[in-house]
């Protein structure tokens, strides 16, 4: 049986937004006053609610910012999070606008500049090979700081899961799932994770629909190296789900090579294959099926200037961009081409 935190989409909605005011609220730390911006700036209903308090907020972290630098000290918080917060102050609050969003074509896009602000962490790094060891020293999720930008953590279909916040989020009510989070496994899927995933996704999506899970492989701009898989809660289809594409049956050729499985031992022994290859893939479950992208690693294709990465939402279909300008101008065919230049008959 699922937790109550799963029982309909409402409650998940209710459960997220109030976690952020909870946060905003009472923590006083620099790193979730970023989140809560962020996730509020990404759903308009929660900017609504929270834009004032948060401009009080923001106010408040530039006169710490600024009387720190006039003592010559370091204002308290990790130092992305200070470098962040430099980056926001350095723009008027209230030019900060809900994300905007459109269609090109069959693409969506998206207006997010605070997602600029991420730290890179290794999601642009070259790799080699399909998996790496998991490293303590670097960025992972069990880390003590995090405790706090948990949403819910507990059983989970026969395991302990943790579902956080995404502190820069790209999708509806964006969440990081880290199943048995003190194991530290590394971002690679065993086909034990495999079974788990497809029979977690199936009842997710009877008990809420528009739940679904992408996955992003060592090698596919998985940007930490701790098994994760990212949520999301959408009231449209992601474009990868359009009837038009020969993956769902329709005439239309998918830019980059694109399966969609309905059977579970399919995508096993699909899956299986390309790790024996040492081939990089991004997955989405979305309606109750599974899309797998095998692709070129990241590293061995040099991007448009205005794409950050082509990760699990962007071989999906969508297009988080920083620049107002890039959001107006931007093209089907454009959009089409940079998924293409990962596909494996280009390498």
């Amino acid at each position: 049986m699922l937790p109550d935190l799963f029982r309909s989409p409402d409650i998940f909605r209710e459960r997220f937004e109030q976690g952020l005011i909870e946060l905003l609220r009472t923590t006083g730390e620099i790193g979730e006053d970023i989140l809560v911006l962020a996730n509020a700036n990404f759903e308009a209903r929660i900017w609504e609610h929270l834009r004032d308090e948060l401009r009080s907020c923001f106010a408040r972290l530039a006169a710490e910012l600024a009387a720190a630098e006039r003592e010559g000290r370091t204002l308290h918080g990790a130092p992305d999070d200070v470098a962040t917060l430099r980056e926001i102050l350095d723009h008027d609050f209230d030019t900060l606008r809900p994300v905007e969003l459109r269609r090109a074509g069959p693409w969506e896009l998206q207006f997010n500049p605070l997602r600029a602000y991420r730290p890179a962490r290794h999601s642009n790094a070259a790799i080699s090979g399909i998996r790496a060891p998991f490293d303590e020293s670097r960025f992972h999720f069990d880390k003590p700081f995090l405790r706090q930008e948990i949403i819910w953590e507990g059983p989970l279909r026969g395991r302990q899961a943790t579902l956080l916040y995404n502190k820069f989020p790209f999708a509806d009510y964006h969440g990081l799932l880290v199943p048995d989070i003190g194991a530290h496994r590394p971002q690679f899927l065993e086909a034990a994770d495999l079974a788990w995933l497809w029979e977690l996704a199936l009842e997710l999506n009877e008990r809420m629909p528009g739940f679904g899970l992408g996955y992003n492989s060592y090698g596919a701009h998985a940007s930490v190296n701790h098994l994760h898989f990212q949520t999301f809660l959408r009231e449209t289809p992601l474009p990868i789900e359009d009837a038009r594409w020969d993956h769902n049956g329709g005439g239309e050729p998918y830019p980059c090579r694109c399966l969609r499985f309905d059977d579970r031992a399919a995508a096993g022994e699909f899956i299986a294959d390309l790790h024996r290859q040492e081939i990089s893939y991004n997955l989405i479950l979305a309606d109750g099926l599974f899309y797998c992208l095998p692709r070129r690693k990241q590293g061995e294709v040099a991007y448009a200037p205005w794409l950050g990465a082509l990760a699990w939402y962007e071989m999906a279909g969508g297009f988080p961009l920083a620049g107002a300008a890039d959001f107006a101008r931007l093209g089907p065919e454009e959009i089409a081409a940079q998924i293409a230049a990962v596909d494996l008959a280009q390498a």
